[in-house]
């Protein structure tokens, strides 16, 4: 009877080992897949930022664009000749938003590469 005690003893202090081994792989891979999941929460929100900023630009393009037709059209009203250069500075501030857009589309580029 002895000898079955001790089997038995044995056997649950092998299993109960094996058991916290499982458990601690599995506590790691855990940690593991709430860091990924972290990580592209964040990335996701610096995604959307970006995205909302091309947002906020393209809509002070279109007021750019706005302008020009309106000075154009004040231009053509007045029977003149339209000088590019009465344009220049809207054309200018166009290209810059352009480059900004550019510029932010890289970086969600950049950022959706980091996941792979």
């Amino acid at each position: 009877m002895a000898k079955k005690k001790t089997d038995i003893s044995k056997e649950v202090a092998k299993i109960w080992q094996e058991a916290k081994e499982n458990l601690k792989a599995l506590g790691q891979r855990t940690i593991k897949l709430a860091q990924k999941g972290e990580e592209e929460v964040v990335r996701a929100s610096r995604i959307g930022k970006l995205q909302l900023d091309i947002v906020s630009i393209n809509l002070k393009k279109e007021n750019i664009f706005r302008q020009v037709g309106k000075k154009a059209y004040e231009i053509h009203s007045r029977k003149s000749e339209i000088e590019p250069a009465k344009l220049a500075s809207l054309f200018n501030q166009a290209d810059k938003l352009n480059k900004q857009i550019k510029a932010k589309k890289a970086q969600i580029a950049r950022l959706k590469k980091e996941k792979k």
